[in-house]
């Protein structure tokens, strides 16, 4: 596995490579959730056979932490960076959590030049950050770990600022390309699904392509809930 950074502008981006693209099939872009780190998806990438690559956005993980430049666009720009560096073409993009929003926004502006999307429990929206909601983050500690050993304070703030409510429900019917939808439906696990059984319908409704995998052991941490079946689903969706 390499490790390396990128430069987007000012920002040093963190980057997980396993494999080189055009080696066992389609290559694979993981796109983590708010606070995730790239290497919280090793137990993914490591276990694929082909070209996987995975990064930090800026504040989390060991990239950079700039003062602003936290709102979608500056995001996306984190991606394309990321894209053109590792030369990714007719690629799937896996994005998890708020990573998911993230996806659908790439994906509709960039689907040319990709083979298909795995959105892991997320509705079809860039979520704004609410004060209460920036405290939330700040103060929560998962597996018995701040996030903030993820995801800098600076960052969670510049969030909160920057932010943007935005729905992408009515141009997920502009989205020709594959999409697989993975959703958990565990209702006793501790942090429940984000993804109501309305907006599941909407996606199967707008996305011809849209495939649905329920995780019934898992609520809403579907990685960490059910690893083997995790994998082996995006195995599967990479050979289709």
């Amino acid at each position: 596995m390499k490790s390396f950074y990128v430069q987007n502008g000012s920002v040093s981006l963190h980057v997980l490579e396993t494999g080189e693209a055009g080696q066992g099939g389609p290559s694979l872009l993981v796109v983590g959730g708010i606070w995730e780190s790239a290497e919280r998806a090793i137990p993914l990438i490591s276990a694929l056979s082909g070209h996987a690559v995975a990064f930090s956005f800026r504040g989390r993980g060991n990239s950079s932490t700039p003062e602003t430049g936290y709102g979608l666009n500056d995001h996306l720009s984190d991606i394309e960076t990321v894209v053109k560096h590792c030369g990714l073409d007719d690629y799937w993009v896996l994005g998890f959590s708020r990573g998911g929003g993230y996806t659908l926004a790439w994906g509709l502006e960039n689907q040319q030049h990709m083979r298909g999307l795995i959105v892991v429990d997320q509705p079809p929206v860039h979520e704004a950050l609410s004060s209460q909601k920036v405290e939330f983050w700040k103060n929560l500690i998962y597996q018995e770990v701040p996030v903030t050993k993820y995801m800098r304070i600076r960052a969670f703030e510049g969030l909160g600022r920057e932010a943007k409510e935005i729905s992408f429900l009515s141009r997920l019917p502009e989205l020709n390309i594959p999409v697989t939808v993975f959703v958990g439906r565990n209702n006793n696990s501790r942090i429940k699904s984000d993804l109501a059984d309305s907006m599941l319908d909407e996606y199967v409704k707008l996305i011809p392509s849209c495939k649905i995998v329920v995780f019934h052991q898992s609520g809403h941490m579907i990685p960490d809930e059910e690893r083997e079946k995790y994998i082996e689903e995006v195995r599967l969706v990479l050979k289709s």
